[in-house]
């Protein structure tokens, strides 16, 4: 699991929210803020974090309503919930709207971070695992970094799997370039855009999808870059 994964962080204890924020950041993940339901759901929208983290109670919007939001526009983002409310109803009714977890107040910081990691584990296994990925006539394993046609096995770099899986998951609409880069390589590292360009080049010629008139990886300008809907 790529350690500079993003995740949301939404409370409007400001306190609360800081010491989450820093915590996760010494654990080398970026981190999202939002002080309150709407602002979370903006940024769920937008920036599509790995994970998100709500309190329940937020003024305007609550976690539960941010949850149930999320789900009705199909966001499938994992979903810790963080709440003072400690009675099983309440857990059962977080877990209901869509949360996939639900820790109650206080808890230790140590299990918060057990559950994040639980969380994107089983988050990226499961991407993995769907992402049963087509291009034209060629299977793509994600997990055996390979691309599979009637001419034999064609093996993938860890780059070119990252970008074809964050390409998957938005299939159809494009990524921009900065999504590209922060996603694949991280804060930590980011290359020129040229450096993207070869890999996406490289990646293109490897899937036989025309360079001149890509197929399947196409640029769209102004934008970044796109994998195409599968053809019926």
């Amino acid at each position: 699991m790529a350690q500079h994964e993003r995740i949301l962080v939404a409370d409007d204890e400001l306190e609360t929210r800081r010491i989450i924020v820093e915590l996760l950041i010494q654990k080398g993940y970026r981190v999202l803020e939002a002080a309150d339901g709407r602002a979370a759901l903006k940024l769920a929208q937008e920036e599509k974090p790995a994970l998100a983290l709500l309190d329940i109670e937020m003024p305007g919007m609550g976690g539960l309503e941010v949850i149930a939001r999320l789900r009705e526009l199909g966001i499938g983002i994992p979903v810790l919930v963080l709440s003072g409310r400690r009675e099983v109803e309440d857990r059962v009714k977080g877990l209901t709207v869509g949360a996939d977890d639900y820790l109650g107040k206080p808890y230790a910081y140590t299990e918060l971070l057990a559950r994040v990691q639980a969380l994107l584990r089983r988050h990226e296994s499961a991407a993995v695992a769907a992402a049963g990925l087509r291009i034209g006539g060629l299977t793509i394993d994600l997990k055996l970094m390979e691309a599979r046609g009637a001419a034999g096995p064609v093996k993938l770099s860890r780059t070119e799997c990252a970008i074809l899986e964050l390409l998957a998951r938005h299939r159809g609409e494009p990524v921009t370039r900065e999504r590209m880069l922060d996603v694949v390589w991280g804060y930590t590292y980011l290359p020129e855009t040229r450096t993207l360009d070869t890999h996406i080049w490289r990646l293109r010629k490897k899937l036989g999808d025309d360079g001149k008139e890509p197929r399947w990886i196409k640029s769209v300008t102004s934008a970044g870059y796109l994998l195409a809907a599968e053809e019926a």
